[in-house]
């Protein structure tokens, strides 16, 4: 899926920029993107969705974050994350806004997206690992408001409330989970949201990172990592900078809201549910 011709045509005048359209993998990608011609090439993204697509509508009234709203300092995200991760954010520059649109530019790197190999998995159990080992007591997002811990729960059954689903409603009646801390947590999480070199590798598509508690991140993780082997390097690689938490008290209210965020895309209710359950078993070991 290619942005149109039209499209590319504009923003090209607006920046000054010979462009080169990119083909999107996802129907749901939030942004088009373009490669700029030149001595030092760009990755151009146009904002593609906004608060009326459910995962960004999810993700403002959840942790009350708008990329829109914040496009400008949305970069200033890539400097407080941890220095020492293997997976390195790319910097992100904002340049300018196409009929509201937010564009963005980063550096190009010559890499390829990441795919879940064994490798990638071992690298992201690093990454994850010293992400949560720098924690939070509130949830939300630096750019747009910190929030207490104690107003979690209501969050979440608030937040399952809106949706049309009835299973979504019963959820809500039921109690959910106090968290102890929260960390930083990518919610639209996919291997190709990463770069892979020879000898590097670059986080290229950062921008929906939040603040959650510990447990939301693991509900998203036990999702992706549907293969044994990947399971098994990820964890390993995770215990090097920290305990591998439990989430059997969390995980249904969590799979709900990661339900209504379509983060594994459209799928059914049950289907989520469904899911297999290894994370507590993996713990025990």
């Amino acid at each position: 899926m290619l942005p149109d011709e039209e499209l590319t045509r504009r923003l090209a005048m607006l920046l000054g920029r010979q462009l080169n359209p990119l083909s999107l993998d996802w129907e749901d990608a939030s942004n088009w993107c373009w490669k700029s011609d030149g001595v030092a090439p760009e990755l151009i993204k146009l904002a593609r969705t906004d608060v009326t697509s459910p995962f960004w509508r999810g993700i403002r009234q959840l942790f009350g974050f708008d990329r829109w709203a914040h496009a400008e300092t949305l970069p200033m995200v890539a400097g407080m994350l941890p220095p020492d991760l293997p997976l390195m954010p790319m910097p992100m520059t904002f340049l300018a806004r196409l009929q509201h649109s937010p564009i963005w530019s980063l550096p190009w790197r010559q890499a390829e997206q990441a795919s879940w190999t064994g490798q990638f998995a071992e690298r992201l159990g690093h990454q994850v690992g010293l992400l949560h080992r720098e924690t939070a007591n509130w949830f939300g997002h630096p750019l747009s408001g910190r929030h207490e811990l104690a107003a979690w729960p209501d969050r979440v059954c608030n937040f399952l409330r809106q949706s049309d689903a009835r299973a979504m409603h019963e959820l809500a009646d039921e109690p959910v989970a106090l968290p102890d801390r929260a960390v930083w947590c990518l919610p639209d999480l996919r291997a190709d949201q990463y770069l892979e070199s020879a000898t590097d590798g670059f986080w290229s598509d950062w921008e929906a990172l939040v603040v959650a508690p510990i447990e939301f991140d693991w509900a998203l993780l036990e999702l992706l990592l549907d293969d044994e082997t990947l399971r098994q390097r990820f964890c390993r690689a995770y215990r090097c900078h920290g305990a591998v938490p439990r989430i059997s008290r969390q995980r249904l209210h969590y799979r709900a809201v990661l339900w209504c965020l379509e983060v594994l895309g459209p799928m059914s209710w049950p289907v989520m549910r469904d899911q297999p359950d290894w994370l507590d078993h993996r713990v025990a070991q």
